[in-house]
């Protein structure tokens, strides 16, 4: 007979505690688990550090099991007081439930993949979420426990916790500018800001990360006494905080710096050796003010269960993190970090080759996080690795002292940084002290005198040796004070070639350019810490000697390319870099060789991209990349996965889900390929959730990688097609594809002057453009006329007019040169430009025509053909429905709405090969120019709706071209391409307005359709 429902979910609480037999405790079918209810939960999961999770399991019944597990919600906990805000409603397979006795039982769930489960939470409002949004998840009993210990931390609370600390570091840095100014004069700041190795600035924000150092100090103080951490001697545990507080007197600044600097002499140095610096520089009356609000609001946070999520820290500390426009060290969103972390480290692929279970190898495994920020990415990386060494029969806990000694380094250029990223990292198993440094601050900037006199913070591990001047110099910054032989040895474990897994967000900063013009610097990506401009141009000469003469790393492509040439140089044979990127790592001209190193050394590639960004606050389109390196040369053609996510992951669960899941679909080698058939890619499903889609590309030599930014993948096999010279019609499976000639632009047709070749200066104000730039030009018919600018609304018509002219500069030191360069730059003039700018949601042309000659500017530049009526067939092509798919195809797409490229990327653009039509059809073309002229065409974002666009389709197509009139006919394969087109958020934007034309001119209304 089968087994009961209460004997099967005994021993589902059995197989759940042994998997994680020290982490929880699991009660199953208890009575009086839960106060005020008679009824017991089927299974309760208790954490240390989080907060309870109950499962409520059925043999067969989804609708029951799903009410039980709602009901749940909101009651609480008898023995910790705690409100159950996760349920989990489980339905066992029959390979579960037809079993008998509890042994054959526990050994079918074992092996059982047939579990269907679902998350529901609790969030503000009484809104009830479920994970997934419809559907059961489908996994064994290592998926269950899994989400069970991500369901232990639920965002909401961690978002109260959040709002709990930002309001005690905020009171507290009051209380410490009240004193400031009463008390101490004006030096306390200073002295505290200079701790921090920062500026005591005007808005507060380096005194609200010295409140958040202390509140974060005395929050791990009181998990050590809980924990009852032995002090060196051995004799005598870590007292609780509430010991140095008297009722009359306060608190007892000298006894809690005592103690810190005993906790100091087992480890923890970049936790309490700062917190004690800072504190020991008040006086006794700033510190009882600052320490008040600090200790009430950690009060708050233990009962909420931070002494072992000490991460929200770093969520806090982002909003006050100083440089950020320099450094660009966004936050990662937790839910990012974990699907990151879960790509690199899939479950069923064990990282450096190892077992799960395998404690030795496990505990060999090196990680790094070269800029480390809040330490985020190091710690998902970590507990993930941990989690499963524990799902495998591992311990933990005793995998904690090796990794914190061997396995794990963290490197930042500030000092706080590197305290954050301690106290979570330390912070899984704080009673476990360890001998040795895992983190480092890294020096930066203007320091000591001679030949290095300057740091580039972990660039400068770039090459090896690691110089002793720069180890000496990261001992004294690093907080407290490291010796040089501690820095050394870490110095040593990041030497080339050791690491299993490089994981980072790193700065994303260009070191020149218009980011540095925008904010008056002249090298934007060594602008941090007040460097002056030659200290800027000294770093820059550093980057250039220890990147060496196989550089990977460009200035135009920012830093976050050298840091992905770091992370190459320290990869053991087969380890994986894992990176947040800009998304212009696989889009962007300036990304090339970063992309080369990728294709030439690295299989499993993995590239992730969804609306919005993977980080908090950075406002900029942004990609994930997993690569594992190849230990033998490759062979074949290389490709990568990517995945197209339709939305930005919610939560911790849901990213783990995502990430097992992409791994899941990637390892069945049936992900649908980009060369391969025109139904679109592989589609995500979480439940009968739809997440997004997989397809797996070619990753060529010499194109951009271009999935990215599409949501529709049915147009990225169109458009890979037709850049290959073939015409699939969409969505007419009978239909034979069709010959269309496509070559890149450079091929065919020369590109006009970079716009500060036309009109800048050098710095020493010398000409390097030979013009003056005239807008609006002077006289009517100026003698050097320009196309400089976009102007959607008087850019409609295929024909347009000049916008500036040129006066050429007068320059007395070599007027002749100036002239010379005046007429080299107007021998460019042309009567066609192109669009390297365009906004999809609000232009409407991609190349336009003047009547007059003109120099190409910043937004339209020249295309320079040999024959005037080569200029007309290229016009009419780039404008039409194929244009715009190839440039949306092949150029950056950074920005929603926009679709980037520039004087050096125009060459790449796939066009029309005009070489291979005939002089008729060129005739043809011209005739077709001239009838469509005076019409307007609305915005690419409207070019379903408009009828010149498709009015020059079918003339390009079937009048040029000679292809079949169906092709163009209503709601045949061009228009049913416009209408993707349009429904693209890259092309949109997610704008609400649409343009109309009327007899006087265009007006906007609101749509309704993106509503």
């Amino acid at each position: 007979m089968p087994a009961r429902e209460d004997t099967i979910n005994t021993a589902l609480g059995e197989v759940l505690q042994e998997l994680r037999p020290t982490s929880w405790r699991v009660l199953a079918e208890e009575q009086r688990t839960l106060r005020g209810s008679a009824k017991r939960p089927d299974v309760l999961i208790e954490e240390p550090a989080g907060w309870p999770v109950v499962i409520e399991a059925e043999r067969e019944n989804h609708a029951s099991a799903q009410d039980d597990a709602v009901e749940r919600l909101g009651e609480i906990v008898e023995s910790s007081g705690r409100e159950i805000e996760s349920a989990i409603a489980l339905v066992y397979p029959p390979d579960v439930r037809e079993q008998t006795g509890g042994k054959a039982i526990r050994a079918a769930l074992r092996e059982t993949e047939g579990l269907e489960y679902a998350l529901y939470m609790a969030t503000s409002g009484d809104v009830v979420e479920r994970l997934p949004t419809s559907g059961w998840l489908q996994g064994n009993v290592r998926d269950l426990a899994m989400l069970a210990h991500r369901a232990s931390t639920p965002a909401p609370r961690i978002e109260r916790l959040v709002d709990i600390l930002e309001n005690g570091v905020n009171s507290a840095e009051g209380a410490f500018n009240r004193h400031h100014r009463e008390h101490t004069g004006d030096h306390l700041g200073p002295e505290i800001a200079e701790i921090l190795g920062q500026s005591d600035d005007q808005d507060g924000q380096t005194r609200r990360m010295a409140m958040t150092v202390l509140i974060n100090a005395l929050i791990f103080h009181e998990s050590l006494a809980q924990s009852e951490f032995k002090l060196d001697d051995g004799q005598r545990r870590v007292a609780p905080v509430r010991d140095f507080i008297s009722g009359t007197s306060g608190f007892d600044q000298q006894r809690i710096i005592n103690e810190w600097r005993a906790i100091l002499e087992v480890n923890y140095w970049p936790i309490f050796a700062t917190a004690a610096a800072i504190l020991n520089r008040m006086p006794i009356a700033t510190a009882d003010a600052v320490l008040y609000p600090l200790w009430d609001a950690a009060q708050q946070l233990i009962r909420g269960g931070v002494t072992k999520s000490h991460d929200l820290t770093g969520v806090i500390f982002q909003r006050l993190i100083a440089d950020r426009k320099f450094l660009a060290t966004f936050y990662t969103r937790p839910a990012a970090a974990a699907l990151l972390a879960g790509l690199a480290i899939p479950a069923d692929r064990e990282l450096g080759g190892a077992e799960w279970g395998d404690a030795e190898t496990i505990a060999s495994l090196q990680i790094g996080d070269f800029a480390c920020g809040t330490g985020t990415l190091l710690s998902a990386a970590y507990q993930r690795v941990s989690l499963l060494h524990e799902l495998h029969g591992g311990d933990p806990q005793a995998l904690h002292r090796p990794m914190m000694k061997n396995g794990l380094v963290g490197l930042d250029v500030l000092n706080i940084a590197v305290h954050l990223t301690a106290a979570i990292l330390a912070g899984s198993h704080p009673e476990v002290p360890f001998d040795g440094e895992c983190l480092l601050t890294m020096p930066y900037g203007r320091w000591g005198e001679g030949k290095r006199d300057v740091a580039i913070g972990s660039l400068d591990l770039l090459t090896e040796p690691v110089q002793a001047d720069m180890i000496d110099h990261a001992s004294a910054i690093t907080a407290g004070g490291r010796s040089p032989e501690d820095v050394r040895d870490l110095v040593n474990r990041v030497s080339h070639g050791k690491f299993d897994l490089v994981i980072m967000n790193p700065p994303f900063t260009r070191q020149g350019g218009q980011e540095g013009e925008r904010v008056g610097v002249g090298n934007a990506g060594f602008a941090a810490f007040q460097t002056t401009r030659a200290t800027q141009d000294r770093m820059q000469e550093r980057l250039r000697i220890v990147s060496g003469g196989d550089r990977i790393g460009s200035g135009n492509a920012g830093l976050a390319s050298h840091f992905v040439d770091l992370a190459h140089r320290k990869l053991r044979s087969d380890g994986t870099m894992a990176f947040v990127l800009p998304l212009s790592a696989v889009s962007g001209v300036s990304w090339d060789t970063v992309r080369a190193l990728w294709r030439r050394n690295y299989h499993r590639i993995v590239v992730v991209t969804a609306p919005g960004s993977f980080s908090a606050d950075t406002g900029m389109a942004e990609c994930l990349v997993v690569a594992q390196r190849s230990p033998t040369k490759l062979h074949g053609e290389p490709r990568a996965v990517f995945a197209v996510l339709n939305s930005q992951p919610t939560s911790v669960p849901h990213s783990s889900i995502l990430a097992a899941e992409i791994s899941r679909l990637i390892s069945t080698g049936e992900v649908r390929r980009l060369d391969r058939g025109a139904g679109g890619g592989t589609p995500i499903v979480v439940g009968d959730e739809h997440c997004g889609y997989l397809m797996d590309c070619p990753i060529d030599s010499d194109v951009l990688w271009p999935l990215v930014g599409i949501s529709d993948l049915s147009l990225a096999q169109v458009a890979h097609r037709l850049r290959n010279s073939t015409l699939h019609p969409i969505g007419s499976p009978q239909s034979e594809a069709v010959f269309i000639p496509i070559v890149a632009t450079g091929e065919i047709a020369g590109i006009g002057p970079y716009s500060l070749d036309i009109t800048g200066d050098q710095q020493d104000g010398s000409p390097r453009g030979p013009f003056r730039l005239v807008k609006p030009p002077a006289t009517p018919e100026p003698t050097y006329p320009m196309l400089w600018e976009n102007k959607a609304a008087q850019q409609r018509q295929l024909l347009v007019n000049f916008d500036s002219e040129g006066e050429v500069k007068e320059w007395s030191l070599d007027q002749g040169a100036v002239n010379d360069n005046a007429a080299q730059i107007w021998s460019t003039a042309t009567h066609l430009h192109y669009n390297i700018g365009v906004r999809f949601n609000s232009q409407s042309l991609l190349a336009a025509m003047t009547e007059r000659a003109c120099i190409g500017g910043h937004g339209w530049p020249s295309v320079i053909f040999a024959q005037r009526d080569d200029e007309y067939v290229f016009a009419l092509w780039s404008n039409s429905s194929l244009g715009l798919l190839l440039h949306w195809w092949s150029t950056n797409k950074t920005q929603l709405g926009r679709g980037r490229t520039s004087v050096t990327g125009m060459p790449t653009i796939p066009t029309l090969d005009v070489r291979q039509l005939t002089a008729r059809q060129k005739k043809i073309a011209e005739e077709s120019f001239a009838a469509l002229r005076g019409e307007r065409f609305l915005p690419f974002d409207q070019i379903d709706e408009d009828p010149a666009r498709a009015e020059l389709d079918r003339r390009l197509l079937v009048d040029v071209l000679g292809l079949p009139a169906q092709l163009c006919e209503p709601d045949g394969p061009i228009d049913l391409l416009r209408r993707k087109l349009a429904q693209e958020p890259q092309i949109h934007g997610g704008k609400k307005s649409r343009v109309v034309f009327t007899d006087k001119g265009e007006k906007t209304e609101r749509r309704h359709d993106r509503d």
